[in-house]
Order: C-alpha cells, then structure tokens, then sequence
C-alpha cells in the first residue's frame, strides 16, 4: 500500500494534487482542517482484505503511525463522493462547493420555469379557447384536475363565450343532487358537520318549512348538543317561535328515550354537536347515532367559507356515517364557490340544499346544479392567476 499525506489551500486543490500523484483510483483515508487549508492523506496500491479485519493493522504514514479502521473503508475518490466522518464532513461543507449547489439549483429552477412556460405559450398558440377556459375554471377555485377535466370535455370551437357556457353545463351536470325533497316526504333526519358550519340555523330553517306546511304538531326537534355553551338556548328559542318539542339527548338512551317519545310526529329533525374533522374519537361520539335506527337519515353540513382541502378532510372524517347528503350554508359569506363545488363532485356526495343567509326560514332552497355553477362563476376573480402560475398547472388531464 502507498500512503501520502497532502496540504493545500482547500478541498479541490487537494483532490487534484491527489489525482496527479496517486491517480484516480486512489482513496482518501482522513480529510482534516489546519492551519493554511487542508490536510488529507490518501492510499492507493491498498489490500482490499486488510479492511475487514477484526482490529485495524498500523502503518506508517510518513514516519508517523496512522492507524486505519476498517469500518471506514474508502470508495475511489470522486466529487459526488466525499469521505463521510461522524464529526465533520469537510467536503460537503466546502464553501465553495456549498455556492456551487445553490446556483446549480437556482439554474435548474429558473430553466424549470422556462420550459413550463415557453409549453404553456405553445399551448396558447395551439388552443387559445381551452386556455382560456382552464385560467377561468381555475379563477373560480375548482381544482385543478376537475378543470382540466371540464376542460378537456369541451367541444371545438373558436367562440370563448360559447365555449365557457358549454364548460359550466359540463361542471354543473357532474354535481349529484339529491332529488327528493325531504320536507315534502318526512322521516328522521339528522345534520352532522363541524363546528361553526350553521347546523343549529339550518335545523332551524328546515323545521320552520316542515311546520308551515305540514302543520307544528308533526315536527319535533332533538339535540345532542351539549358541548357548545348557549347551543340548546338557541334551539330552543327556535322551537318555542315555532311552537314545536325539543328534547335534549347526552347518550345513546337518551336518543333512544326521546325518538320513542317523538315517534307521532312526521317529522324528527336532530341538530348534534360540532365536532373537529381531525378529533380521534370522532367516530365514538356519533355512534349512537350510526347504531340507534337505521331509519335516521344523515346529512352532512358544509360551509361555503371552509378551504378546499379542509372540506375533503371533512368530509373523509364523516363518512363513516353512510351521508345521505350534504347542505352547502353561508354561500352568502364566501368570496369562492369552486372549493365546494370540487369537493362534492370528488367524493361524490349528493347536494340536497342550499343555505345563502340567516333568516329563517327564507334563506333556505333546494340545490340547483346550474344556479350553484352560475353563482360561483360570478364570483370568478380573473386576475388572481397570473401566467407562471397557469405554466405549472401543465396540459389537460382526466380527473380522478
């Protein structure tokens, strides 16, 4: 084995008096900071089967004993395979080579951002209208997928106008809607969703319908709602305006108790507690009412106002209540329709009404896909894409 020991100003200098000395297939044993620069010492001619013996052999290094161990055996010596140490990795750490890693990242970013938009200018050039037609899907918030999806469904023309509105009909014809009109039918239904989302009013607003047409005395209101301070207060203001029972229910007997005491009326309609989509005993809370009839009926609550990925984790957290539905509330108070839209049509939850205020029971309607899709198209923000940001968004793809 030949052994020599190299100083220099830094790590590349040393490395290439290395190379003109050793050659490349030599292996550097130790690579430590001095005085003036760097000191390595590096092998070659070595015996491959010393470095798996049990104790180190010893030999001398220009007079001196260096000791080898042969955990650390080494790899030819290469610039993308620096010598690793459990104290200090010197070549990785070299200043120079540490800038060299950032600009050649930075230039990979910057030739990145070229290519996705001298491809998106291609696509301009190649189909102007269904570019269009994907910066204002996205400008409503539908995700992304969705829209290139809509998008993709187009049919060829050259008119925008014309085009747009065929796209809205496709995005309004993938929203399920429930069709049946629960108020006219009865039965028991209960409204699940987080907290914050106007369960309490839209129980409230679909009781206040059910009573003016079929008459008080078939309504009945359950709560299970015993968490949030003031939450049966307000309840139970709505059913003595309305002139309806309310009962409240802490536990799997106690529903059982107030749906056997409400089972004359024709229609039992119960508010539950907001729950975090993200609570671990999410599931445990509302068994009772997964478990007590197969008769009841749950809706689930989502709010305009609430991020996309947000409505996706909630509706993923309460899915294991077999949803009969969805109610879509403050679609008044949003600034985005898309999100919601985009949910729905992607966990394929059926729309039964829409809620757009808090007057009860006025501010309560039967979902209506192409009004819903001209709505969030109204509240459309073109200028919120700007064209590197429509460069990443790619081609047209199937939504899935």
């Amino acid at each position: 084995m030949k052994i020599k020991r190299f100083h220099a100003a830094d790590v590349r200098q040393a490395i290439k008096e290395v190379r003109d000395v050793l050659g490349p297939d030599a292996v550097i044993l130790s690579n430590t900071r001095v005085d003036g620069g760097i000191e390595i010492v590096a092998a070659t001619d070595y015996d491959e089967t010393k470095f798996q013996r049990p104790s180190p052999p010893k030999h001398e290094v220009d007079n001196a004993k260096v000791e080898i161990n042969p955990s650390q055996k080494q790899a030819p010596i290469s610039p993308l395979s620096p010598k690793p140490e459990s104290s200090q990795n010197v070549w990785s750490q070299e200043p120079t080579l540490v800038q060299m890693r950032k600009e050649i990242a930075s230039m990979k970013d910057m030739l990145q951002s070229q290519l996705s938009d001298l491809a998106w200018k291609d696509m301009e050039r190649i189909n102007p209208v269904q570019v269009q037609l994907l910066h204002r899907h996205l400008s409503m918030g539908i995700q992304v997928e969705l829209a290139k999806s809509i998008v993709a469904q187009s049919r060829q023309t050259e008119d925008l106008e014309t085009a747009w509105r065929q796209s809205l009909g496709t995005l309004a014809s993938q929203i399920d809607v429930q069709h049946d009109n629960f108020i006219d039918s009865g039965g028991i239904y209960s409204l699940v969703g987080a907290t914050g989302v106007g369960k309490t009013t839209t129980i409230a607003k679909i009781a206040a319908r059910c009573a003016l047409k079929h008459g008080a005395k078939n309504v009945g209101l359950i709560t299970t709602d015993c968490f949030r301070i003031g939450g049966q207060e307000q309840l139970r203001t709505y059913a003595r305006i309305l002139g309806v029972p309310v009962r409240v229910a802490r536990t799997h007997e106690e529903l059982a108790g107030a749906l056997d005491e409400l089972l004359d009326r024709r229609f039992i309609l119960i508010d539950t507690a907001g729950m975090n989509q993200r609570d671990m005993q999410l599931t445990e809370k509302f068994s009772l009412l997964k478990n007590q009839s197969p008769k009841i009926k749950n809706y689930l609550t989502l709010s305009a106002t609430t991020q996309t990925n947000v409505l996706n984790d909630i509706i993923n957290a309460f899915s294991h209540l077999e949803l009969s539905g969805c109610i879509l509330t403050k679609t008044d108070e949003t600034n985005s329709l898309g999100g919601a839209i985009s949910a729905m049509i992607r966990h394929n939850l059926p729309l039964a009404y829409l809620c757009n205020g808090q007057q009860v029971p006025e501010d309560f309607s039967l979902a209506r896909p192409a009004t819903l899709v001209k709505d969030a198209s109204l509240l459309m923000n073109e200028e919120q894409l700007d064209p590197q940001t429509l460069s990443s968004y790619g081609g047209f793809a199937a939504y899935g």
